[in-house]
């Protein structure tokens, strides 16, 4: 990172690695709570329309969390591929029902973590809010996520050591360099006063919330707090604070990865020139691309539900049969195994084993490992829809 790689202003934030003599770090200016001069006015208001829409969709539906907890592992694949990782939704499903990695890419358990992390920060704010995002709630996150992982660092806790962006193993060609440890801290604490904002009486411009995800995404990056990790930690934090407002989650990696060096570019671009311009565009872009896929999923999903149970309904089953219960925990778990719908549903094995043979009696289900002893069962509508790109036509309800 060279010195006039830099905007005059973050110039003058550079300080010297005392680990590497005369490599330079950047400690990031304070976190804005106030942006002038943005032109993006019309970005942020067709995401703002975006996330209504979604919220009314959500509020419309039954049981909306079966449809989140599909959403919830589709993001988990597509944020940890961005670093690299290679499981798919598929193989992400499967793990977690028959519980083996037998066959599967070893990153598989990379993704599985990025789930827990995901769904236990979900949960936190749920129970308790904004107040609830705070560093000790992103230092559980990190640990969640490097659970059981080969990490060069403690999980859970701040780096104590210097790290960058590019470059390879040599710090003097690393296109960004984040503040030293010691500087951690105090510029997480900072972040914090942004992650639980709350308006005061007399501010007259309220930041919205697409701008503040914007902002705390970009500048928890700039900080880059842990030795690794930081990319999906700082990913996980824009469905919380989205739940924080009373909002259904919209899963911007989808958005990312198709856009990924749009994505790093307009990063690089505050981090180095401060243009916040461009990178709140390119984000709030990216939060009505996030929520009308979600739309359109959750519409998918629905319709798939309503066939199914239609489907039930016709067979004259008495109301108390197990095969009534399959059609939502399908669409919430799309990959199945008798075990799991004993222990899901509370029923005998036989009775597991019999409603899923059923199932693929009718088309609803297909069995994928027919010599297998613990089968496996798919509902492969659910499958295609959330194996579909990103990018789509626009959703309405």
């Amino acid at each position: 990172m060279r010195k006039t790689d830099l905007s005059p202003v973050r110039q003058k934030l550079l300080v010297p690695v005392d680990s590497h003599p005369g490599a330079l770090a950047l400690v990031p200016p304070k976190t804005p709570h106030r942006l002038e001069g943005l032109k993006v006015r019309d970005e942020l208001t067709r995401a703002h329309v975006a996330l209504g829409l979604l919220k009314a969709l959500s509020d419309r539906l039954p049981n909306p969390d079966l449809i989140t907890r599909t959403a919830d592992r589709r993001e988990a694949v597509r944020s940890s591929q961005i670093e690299g990782t290679s499981a798919d939704v598929d193989e992400l499903l499967t793990y977690e029902v028959t519980g083996s990695d037998e066959g599967m890419p070893p990153d598989v358990h990379v993704t599985k973590n990025y789930v827990v992390a995901l769904e236990y920060g979900l949960e936190k704010i749920r129970g308790a809010g904004a107040s609830a995002i705070n560093c000790g709630l992103i230092k559980e996150i990190h640990a969640h996520l490097m659970n059981g992982i080969d990490y060069n660092g403690v999980p859970g806790q701040f780096r104590d050591k210097q790290n960058w962006i590019g470059g390879g193993r040599r710090i003097y060609n690393a296109t960004y360099v984040p503040p030293p440890p010691e500087n951690i801290g105090a510029c997480m604490d900072d972040l914090e006063t942004l992650l639980q904002y709350s308006p005061s009486d007399e501010e007259q411009m309220v930041l919205s919330v697409i701008t503040r995800m914007a902002i705390a995404h970009a500048q928890f990056e700039s900080i880059h707090p842990f030795t690794d990790g930081n990319g999906r930690v700082g990913r996980i934090l824009l469905p919380l604070m989205l739940a924080a407002e009373g909002y259904p989650p919209a899963y911007l990696a989808g958005y990312l990865k198709d856009n990924q060096r749009d994505y790093y570019d307009a990063l690089a671009g505050v981090q180095l020139m401060d243009r916040w311009s461009d990178w709140i565009r390119f984000f709030a872009l990216g939060v009505e691309a996030a929520a009308q896929e979600s739309i359109r999923t959750g519409l998918a999903l629905e319709r798939v539900l309503t066939k199914w149970k239609s489907l039930v309904n016709g067979m004259g089953l008495r109301s108390h049969n197990v095969l009534h219960r399959l059609p939502e925990l399908m669409i919430g778990m799309p990959i199945l195994t008798a075990h799991k719908v004993k222990d899901t549903l509370g029923v005998s094995f036989p009775s597991a084993s019999a409603a899923l043979g059923k199932m693929v009696e009718i088309g609803m289900l297909a069995q994928t490992n027919e010599h297998r002893r613990n089968r496996i069962f798919v509902a492969s509508e659910v499958i295609d829809i959330l194996n579909q790109p990103a990018g789509g036509v626009e959703a309405t309800l």
